[in-house]
């Protein structure tokens, strides 16, 4: 034992830089715990290294732990000053200039400002805006305004602590606002010349691209994911790729896999590409908006570039604790943050296990080799930490991240590329479109593989590691399994494989890559590619939260689109899944964001024949870009007619009502007068009615049907009794959202169903809910869950 402690002491002196950063970053994490931790802590690691006989390390250690506490505790003091003068309730005016592109979201929109005078000079605010109150048009990084609003707690999130998540990130609080306006003004100086570069990398990197896409891209390259909807979030998180989707050190290690070598042609030496590499680093965090988490990426990325090009693995070491002194020092808070903690195991992970990986993996080619060698540190490193923070692994997140790997870093690349090309201003534009040619099918591609996995059986395995005690158990397990496979990968000697592969003729190494590039392929391309239609007629009532969305296939590749649910349910990705490429014809019952508010996308990445629109002379914006945009595209846009029989290949499409508008605006409630139709297909008819309910659909001559679509989400409606006796549906879908603030469906429509001997199927309960209609004419219906 006391050879042990000898040996420990012999390696503290003689690693005394090592030791002092590690002190110093110990000190910054007591000071977020709590300076009454850092006097205690200081002393116990001063007595285990002077009974290691080493003093000096002793002596420097209990500084530097004391000094970084307190200097931590000043630092989180400055952090949280601005916040202590606004207590919520208090009323607030002031100018201040945006720090993130607005996120929109169900009910409005939030973005991050920081305020430029009054009481709450310096502090960084989170806007809350209403969904009648827009930001800006074009609003960004660096644009001034002026806000009135009243200072309100957190918002809370379920089992989610907002206000920890906004001190770790120096946020002094949020600011429900109630006037908002833009000044004409934008931030000066070196920040104002970074926003300008920004605009124009983001209108570089956007152009041409479909708004999937275009958010994608913006977020891979820029970070500003803000635009990303939430199913497709939750798609590369259960995929295990949800560190795609915003700047992360891949994106450094990325940059640097150009940078580098268009530096060696200007004669640089090695040094210099380095330095110059780590200055282009500099500049792309504060491009990409150089918030908290940005600032981690960029420190956290730059030390794996530095740490990787380091000859020895002490100097790969010392970068690592640099990095974790520099983020902790900006904020001795991040500690706690996820994020971080994921950021420096997966760089810890990638000077670990990377050396050992690229020597079993030595017969490949060494670019192969190294991009899979990091993919599987970096998972392998951040799986305890996402057991522990999200309660769950993703066992798919391995493959889907070698499998992405051709996908990403071109993504990453022409992005880059396209960003740096838009400075140069309208005589770059053709090379930008050339870039872009490109990207669109690699992002959808991406976005593909991404949903691919996500619906893997198994894909998501939950798993919880609920104590810090636990993770550690966990570390510590793959630390032995690690030098286990270290020993034996020593035993195995990968030389001769390595040099049976480079005596090989150069045909026979083309030929090799190839092939396992036609075969990787090959499996990208299985993963990718949609599904087949159903080869019956189906109809889907598909799960779109708190909104509506139903589709009709039929024989012969023939789809129909009744409504597209909001806009942050995604309704692509739910087509995509049911094999639909093009759109015979696409519903648009009435104007009402929940029903209409996601055909944007559709009719932007999908051919759509023809749009039946029943806007009722509605001046919403976002229902007229649809129409408008559908039309620019090439269908045919047609206005509904009472009576009126639309065939769509074998399917027939009777449209009862409404009946024509009386002159003058369109009516306050486009509710009542949505489009009702029966959707047949041989003997079986369907019962679709947007919004309309029994005061309205009381009028029109309603035929006996085999299922419908229970109207408005399942609402109270007293005359759907009646209503019901003239259907007389054997099956009803409610399509409606998980603890929906209305409380739909009431329990009066659901006995009223019952009551009428019909199956109730509802999305929130059952998912996506699938009719299927053989030949024969009988029904079965399956769902997701």
């Amino acid at each position: 034992m006391s050879g042990h402690v000898a040996a420990f002491g012999r390696f503290a002196e003689g690693h005394r830089r090592h030791v002092a950063l590690a002190a110093i970053a110990v000190g910054l994490v007591l000071a977020a715990a709590g300076p009454s931790l850092a006097v205690p802590v200081a002393g116990a690691a001063a007595a285990v290294l002077a009974l290691a006989r080493a003093p000096r390390a002793a002596v420097t250690t209990a500084v530097l732990v004391a000094v970084a506490a307190a200097g931590g505790g000043q630092r989180i003091a400055a952090i949280d000053a601005p916040g202590a003068r606004l207590a919520p309730g208090r009323p607030l005016e002031a100018r201040a200039h945006l720090l993130t592109v607005p996120r929109p979201g169900p009910f409005g929109a939030s973005v991050e400002a920081r305020a430029l005078g009054g009481p709450a000079r310096g502090a960084r605010l989170v806007l809350r805006v209403n969904r009648g109150l827009a930001p800006p048009r074009g609003a960004g990084p660096g644009t001034e305004v002026r806000v009135a609003g009243f200072v309100r707690p957190a918002a809370r999130g379920a089992g989610f602590d907002v206000e920890a998540y906004h001190r770790r990130r120096g946020i002094a609080a949020e600011l429900q606002v109630h006037a908002l306006r833009a000044t004409g003004s934008r931030r000066g100086g070196v920040a104002g010349v970074v926003d300008r570069i920004g605009r124009r990398a983001q209108a570089g990197i956007a152009h041409g691209l479909p708004p999937p896409e275009r958010a994608l891209a913006l977020g891979m390259v820029l970070g500003q994911d803000e635009r990303i909807t939430e199913p497709v979030r939750d798609e590369f998180r259960a995929s295990g790729l949800a560190h795609v989707l915003a700047v992360s050190g891949q994106n450094v290690m990325l940059l640097a896999a150009v940078a580098l070598p268009l530096l060696a042609l200007t004669g640089l030496g090695h040094r210099g590409r380095l330095a110059a590499t780590v200055a282009l680093v500099a500049l792309y965090v504060p491009l990409a908006g150089a918030g908290p988490s940005l600032q981690r990426a960029g420190v956290m990325g730059a030390a794996s570039l530095v740490a990787v090009a380091a000859a020895r693995p002490a100097s790969r070491a010392y970068v690592l604790l640099l990095a974790a002194c520099v983020t902790l020092a900006l904020n001795p808070r991040a500690c706690a943050d996820p994020g971080w903690q994921l950021s420096f195991a997966a760089v810890a992970g990638i000077l670990g296990l990377v050396p050992l990986l690229r020597r079993t993996l030595g017969p490949l080619p060494r670019v192969l080799a190294e991009g899979v060698a990091v993919t599987v540190a970096a998972t392998v490193a951040t799986a305890p930490l996402m057991a522990h923070h999200f309660g769950s692994v993703s066992p798919a997140g391995l493959p889907a991240n070698v499998l992405a790997l051709p996908l990403v870093a071109p993504i990453m690349w022409l992005g880059m590329v396209r960003g740096a090309l838009a400075q140069m201003g309208p005589v770059a534009q053709p090379l930008v479109d050339l870039a872009g040619v490109p990207l669109g099918p690699l992002l959808g591609g991406l976005s593909a593989l991404a949903a691919a996995f996500a619906e893997m059986p198994g894909g998501q395995m939950g798993l919880t590691l609920r104590t810090p005690a636990g993770v550690g158990a966990a570390y510590a397990a793959l630390a032995v399994v690690a030098a286990a496979s270290a020993r034996a990968a020593g035993r195995i000697d990968p030389a001769p494989a390595t040099a049976r592969w480079r005596r090989a003729r150069p045909r026979h190494r083309i030929a090799a890559v190839v092939t396992a590039g036609i075969a990787v392929a090959l499996v990208l391309a299985w993963l990718v590619l949609p599904p087949r239609p159903p080869g019956r007629f189906t109809v889907s009532f598909l799960d779109v939260g708190q909104g509506d969305a139903t589709l009709v296939q039929a024989p012969g590749n023939v789809a129909i689109l009744f409504d597209g649910g909001p806009p942050e349910a995604a309704v692509t990705r739910l087509l995509r899944r049911a094999g639909v490429g093009e759109l015979a014809l696409v519903v648009a019952t009435h104007q009402s964001r929940d029903h209409h508010g996601g055909l944007q996308p559709v009719v932007e990445r999908h051919r759509v024949r023809a749009l039946l629109q029943n806007g009722d002379g509605t001046r919403d914006p976002t229902f007229r870009r649809v129409v408008a945009t559908a039309r620019a595209r090439g269908a045919r846009v047609m206005v509904p007619v009472q009576g009126q029989t639309l065939a769509v290949g074998p399917v027939r499409i009777r449209v009862l009502g409404p009946p024509p508008r009386p002159p003058g605006p369109a009516p306050e409630d486009p509710n009542p007068r949505a489009l009702a139709a029966v959707v047949s297909y041989g003997g079986f008819d369907l019962f679709l009615s947007g919004d309309a309910e029994s005061d309205a659909l009381g009028d029109y001559g309603l035929p006996d049907v085999e299922a419908m679509k229970v109207s408005h989400h399942g609402s109270a409606d007293p005359g759907l009794p009646a209503v019901l006796e003239r259907l007389t549906p054997a099956l009803a879908a409610i399509e409606v959202g998980a603890d929906n603030t209305y409380g739909h469906p009431v329990p009066a429509t659901v006995r009223a169903l019952r009551a009428a001997g019909a199956r109730v199927y509802r999305t929130d309960r059952d998912g996506t809910v699938r009719l299927g209609v053989p030949e024969d004419g009988a029904m079965d219906v399956e769902s997701d869950r």
